[in-house]
């Protein structure tokens, strides 16, 4: 079977890139002829090339300290809640809708286990630190206004990349229980 082609890095960069050309161009338009429905355009515009770039930035950064993330620190261990939580949002079902940037880091057949359990550390680390920067545009509404336009795109960008983080919290205690047990039994 021939592997897909993941697109979703592409999409990424060109949605970033694209963004950043639309609010460019709305923002110039808007010099000439100063409309509301032209500012609100070129802020959510804007706004969503800023939370690409910055998703792209931190998926960049993070790895690079990746190497202190461990399962069994106390950040990566799950609460005695969260399964009744995935239970009732039926996270099951919907993780496998989920998209990937890099699926090599958490396919099993190319990556040891030890690897895929850290590199899964790493995504909720990352996806984490995109939640707090979700709101960072909230700021921005301080000199352009237009309040409503920075929120919702915060909350819903905040709220995507949650997603990301229930799934790896999700995923990772069985993968941990599975690494633990074959420790055990290595010669």
């Amino acid at each position: 079977m021939v592997p897909r082609k993941n697109h979703f890095p592409a999409v990424m960069r060109s949605t970033a890139a694209l963004s950043a050309a639309a609010t460019a161009g709305l923002a110039w338009y808007h010099t000439l002829q100063p409309q509301g429905w032209v500012l609100a355009l070129a802020i959510t515009c804007g706004t969503v090339c800023y939370h690409f770039t910055m998703r792209l930035l931190a998926g960049a950064v993070v790895p690079l300290f990746a190497g202190s993330f461990h399962p069994d620190q106390r950040w990566f261990r799950q609460h005695s809640w969260e399964p009744r939580l995935y239970a009732a949002l039926k996270i099951k079902s919907l993780k496998r809708g989920i998209p990937t940037y890099d699926p090599k880091q958490f396919d099993l057949t190319v990556t040891p286990l030890p690897q895929v359990v850290r590199n899964m550390c790493c995504a909720e680390v990352v996806h984490e630190v995109i939640i707090v920067f979700s709101f960072l545009p909230l700021a921005f509404a301080i000199p352009f206004g237009e309040f409503p336009v920075f929120l919702i795109t915060s909350l819903l960008a905040a709220g995507f990349d949650s997603i990301f983080v229930i799934a790896q919290r999700f995923n990772r205690p069985r993968l941990v229980k599975i690494l633990k047990k074959k420790e055990a039994n290595a010669p």
